[in-house]
């Protein structure tokens, strides 16, 4: 399977080269964002006015970066089901055959002596399960944490570590494609490895703008007026509702909660 594993390598490393591409481009439209608030603040209208235009250019390039990885994440995803059907087919022959020549029946050994480990299913056939980025844990949320159209949260004092064990020995439930579900906690696993959340008790779903206030509020210990004043933040005020902000709220007092 060398030529598949091969093929599987280079798309991931063009996913990788996509995804720094675009964390470079997020990080000058953070410059540029500060450089805009900067310039409006001292009356500079104009020019703050074509610096934020050029930050929006920024974020519509790094989004489309991120498309790019993610469509490069996809094909891995399938060259490495491809790989895992084959392995499977591998394994599946030599069990059989192992299993053809037992001759002793199994209350014969000693407890758990000889228990054959569950099979794989899935991407973790033919990929280790790798952690999970600090950007969906709410105790590790920072302002520099990526926000995207769809962001899964994870409250405190959910144990993903375990979660993350039994997805890696084959004690999750797979439910299709790259999803895998344990403890009424569903998560997908990236071709990579990666592991993220995608929804389940203790998991909360935000869109990017709901995302981007609950960092304002984790940032600045629940202060939505301080929040709202950060360059990072007031760029998507005129987006922002009370909805959004009670949203975020809602989770960030969870969070406080469950601490």
């Amino acid at each position: 399977m060398s030529s598949i594993e091969e093929a599987s390598g280079s798309v991931a490393t063009n996913a990788d080269s996509a995804r720094e591409l675009a964390g470079s481009i997020t990080s000058s439209k953070d410059l540029l964002d500060s450089l805009a608030a900067r310039l409006d603040a001292i009356g500079v209208e104009t020019t703050a006015r074509q610096t934020q235009v050029a930050g929006d250019r920024a974020e519509e390039l790094a989004g489309h970066a991120n498309a790019l990885a993610d469509a490069l994440d996809s094909l891995r995803q399938q060259v490495d089901a491809l790989k895992g059907l084959l392995a499977g087919a591998l394994r599946s022959g030599a069990g059989n055959a192992n299993r053809g020549r037992a001759s002793r029946p199994a209350s014969a050994s000693g407890s758990g002596a000889g228990q054959e480990p569950l099979p794989l299913k899935g991407p973790v056939a033919s990929v280790t399960p790798t952690g999970i980025s600090k950007r969906h844990f709410l105790g590790k949320l920072q302002m520099k944490s990526p926000a995207k159209e769809r962001n899964t949260v994870v409250l405190p004092g959910v144990d993903t570590d375990a979660d993350i064990a039994a997805i890696k020995t084959g004690r999750a439930a797979y439910v299709r494609d790259n999803l895998y579900k344990v403890n009424d906690r569903t998560y997908g696993v990236k071709p990579t490895g990666t592991v993220y959340p995608v929804r389940g008790n203790g998991f909360v779903e935000l869109d990017k703008l709901e995302y981007t206030a609950l960092k304002g509020l984790k940032v600045y210990k629940g202060d939505r007026a301080a929040a709202e004043r950060d360059p990072q933040i007031a760029r998507f005020s005129r987006h922002m509702t009370d909805k959004t902000w009670e949203t975020a709220r809602n989770v960030f007092n969870q969070g406080q909660e469950r601490a």
